[in-house]
């Protein structure tokens, strides 16, 4: 083919199609002008906070903004378009959010947060101690009341962590106690309580109990850190509050326990040591015999026949010592009168009215044939002194017991066949005295044998036992005299009035 028949023939091909061939270039082109062109950089969005993410105030300050920067690196600068999204209040305490945020023109976003702490000045932080203050023998408790808006939390002496603002300690001893109180601008507060007023220490000291021969003077030498309170007195079943540190008792206390008290109100019990001052028992008294007012009483029970001695006058609706008597050899039997006859001065002095003193008196006699009170006897010796004693309203501490020979062999059998019963007693040249000593317990006994009596060694020997054994036990040699110890006994010396004086 030509090359003109071919040049002829695009002409006529281009003729025919050519509005198809317009429309198609449009197409490209506008295909070119619509679709953006790919940018061969990728964008990098950054934003960056000026000073600290976490920013604290005081309340009230202004919040003063410390910047920010937003760069694309496409874009360039565009930190006016960071958005701040938040609301401070200064005036109000708490932590505040601000967000910010920014947003690029290929959609990309960034955001950052800022804390604000809004705290309270010293003004909004009180702390109230309180405590009970005065003297005590208990625990204190130490009360810390903590109010303002400034408070984060506190440490009590012991280490613990307290958040609630009521603080209740409790303080075991005087010390000073430190409370740690944190606020929340950080700052630490330190409260010192100081504790004076504990006092747990017990009082202590001394007590004597001195006896005459009817008064009683009971004297305590204490000590205490904060002062004594009071005193109180127990004796004979009674008791006597006082803030005297001495008493005085119209009657012999033998046994008598203080109990002190301080300030605190602390207290200790004191046993007193007894100083009788009855002791010795004097000699050489002189009776003078009255008109007789006593009344007296025969009675018998089982194997006893007795008779019972008080004076007219004598109140028996208060209570009364008793004094018992247990006869020798010569009057075992049953004929109380006749056995009780001049020789038995016990009984003849009740009887005369020598023995004027405001007691009771029981003279029991035993039948035996062998002449031995704690064999046949004291079954019925101990039911008759109880009965003696529910009978006369007898005080149960002051029951003295005396006795004479084998009676007063029989008042040591007695006064450790019954321990803690009587309160003292008095040996008359005793015989057949048990070698069973080292159980005599907390009684006082005097023993009176004549020097030319053949029982005087060994009456002395029994006393430096008893002595030994730790008896409060003493010895009077009866000069000149033989075995009938009781006329100088019961008519020069003033053995009664101290057995009555005793009291356990």
């Amino acid at each position: 083919m030509e090359y003109g028949n071919i040049l002829d023939k695009v002409k006529e091909y281009v003729s025919k199609y050519s509005i198809y061939i317009i429309a198609f270039l449009m197409v490209i082109i506008l295909l070119i002008i619509l679709i953006p062109k790919k940018n061969n950089k990728e964008s990098n969005l950054t934003l960056t906070l000026k000073g600290n993410k976490e920013v604290s105030i005081m309340k009230g300050e202004e919040y003063v903004e410390a910047g920010y920067t937003a760069y694309d690196s496409i874009e360039g600068d565009i930190t006016n378009k960071v958005i701040k999204i938040g609301i401070i209040n200064e005036n109000v305490v708490g932590s505040y959010i601000i967000k910010y945020k920014v947003t690029n023109k290929n959609g990309i976003t960034k955001e950052e947060v800022r804390t604000i702490n809004v705290v309270a000045d010293l003004s909004d932080l009180s702390v109230r101690v309180s405590y009970p203050e005065e003297l005590t023998n208990k625990d204190v408790t130490i009360e810390l009341l903590i109010e303002g808006d400034g408070y984060d939390f506190a440490m009590d002496p012991d280490g613990n962590i307290i958040k609630s603002n009521k603080i209740l300690y409790n303080a075991q001893a005087n010390d000073e106690y430190i409370f740690s109180i944190k606020r929340k601008d950080g700052a630490v507060i330190e409260k010192i309580v100081s504790i004076e007023n504990i006092d747990k220490v017990k009082p202590t000291g001394s007590c004597k109990n001195v006896i005459n021969t009817n008064k009683t003077e009971i004297s305590v030498v204490a000590n205490d850190l904060n002062g004594i309170a009071k005193y109180s007195y127990n004796y004979n079943n009674k008791k006597e509050d006082s803030t005297s540190d001495k008493i005085v008792i119209n009657e012999p206390i033998r046994n008598s326990v203080v109990t002190v008290y301080d300030k605190a109100g602390n207290y200790e019990m004191i046993s007193c040591l007894t100083v009788d001052n009855s002791w010795p028992i004097m000699e050489h008294q002189n009776y003078t015999e009255t008109t007789p007012l006593y009344y007296d009483q025969n009675g018998k029970l089982g194997k006893l026949n007795y008779i019972v001695y008080r004076p007219n006058d004598l109140d028996i609706s208060n209570k009364n010592p008793l004094v018992i008597y247990l006869h020798g050899s010569g009057e075992f039997g049953t004929n109380i009168k006749g056995s009780f006859n001049e020789n038995t001065t016990f009984v003849n002095n009740m009887k005369s009215g020598k023995f004027n003193q405001k007691a009771i008196f029981l003279a029991p006699q035993c039948n035996s044939s062998t002449k031995s009170w704690r064999k046949d006897c004291f079954n019925d010796l101990k039911t008759l002194i109880d009965d003696i004693v529910n009978r006369y309203n007898v005080d149960s501490n002051r029951i003295s017991i005396c006795g004479h020979s084998l009676g007063g062999g029989a008042v040591v059998d007695a006064i450790i066949k019954w321990p803690n019963f009587f309160s003292a007693a008095v040996l008359l040249a005793p015989a057949s005295v048990t070698s069973e000593l080292d159980q005599i317990k907390n009684i006082r006994i005097a023993v009176f044998t004549g020097t030319k009596d053949s029982l005087y060694g060994y009456s002395k020997n029994d006393v430096s036992k008893m002595q030994k054994y730790g008896v409060d036990a003493k010895f009077y040699p009866l000069e000149g005299k033989g075995h009938a110890a009781q006329p100088p006994v019961f008519n020069e010396s003033n053995a009664i009035e101290w057995m009555i004086s005793q009291s356990k």
